[in-house]
């Protein structure tokens, strides 16, 4: 199959596009050997603070990764999904938007990217893995590029 506009790898390749020409000066590695359909790496360099993985998997997810955080946007079909997987992103590399880990001891058992909210910030996506509430000391890091 082609990969023309209308597939799922040609939405996901315009949606990459998009955000690579938003960021023309950073430097993006397409990585052809993992076992998703499409994958890209922005590794830390002049204007990008932390590592950043994006990739289309499983057909029709938009993927996004920093540090611990991790999140899927789909069906790629789904314009809106597009839209909000393109700020997200652009959001985050552009410095506007962060990412806050929270750790229990030295294990980060959720990260959330949020963008700015009057004075304050709003969660807009959520990662995050199972844990017991044991009494280990509760602290977050902040993840932003600026």
């Amino acid at each position: 199959m082609e990969k023309g506009e209308s597939t799922t790898e040609g939405i996901a390749q315009k949606a990459f596009s998009e955000i690579f020409s938003r960021f023309s000066s950073l430097k993006v590695t397409e990585n052809k050997d993992e076992p998703v359909e499409i994958s890209y790496t922005m590794n830390v360099q002049s204007g990008l603070k932390y590592k950043v993985w994006l990739s289309l998997q499983n057909n029709d997810e938009l993927h996004f990764s920093v540090e611990n955080f991790w999140l899927e946007w789909f069906p790629c079909t789904k314009r809106e999904e597009v839209d909000v997987y393109i700020d997200a992103v652009s959001g985050f590399l552009s410095g506007k938007y962060r990412i806050l880990e929270h750790y229990r001891g030295k294990k980060c058992v959720k990260a959330e990217l949020q963008k700015p909210d009057d004075d304050s910030w709003k969660t807009i996506g959520t990662w995050g893995v199972l844990w017991l509430s044991f009494p280990w000391k509760k602290t977050h890091r902040e993840i932003r590029n600026t």
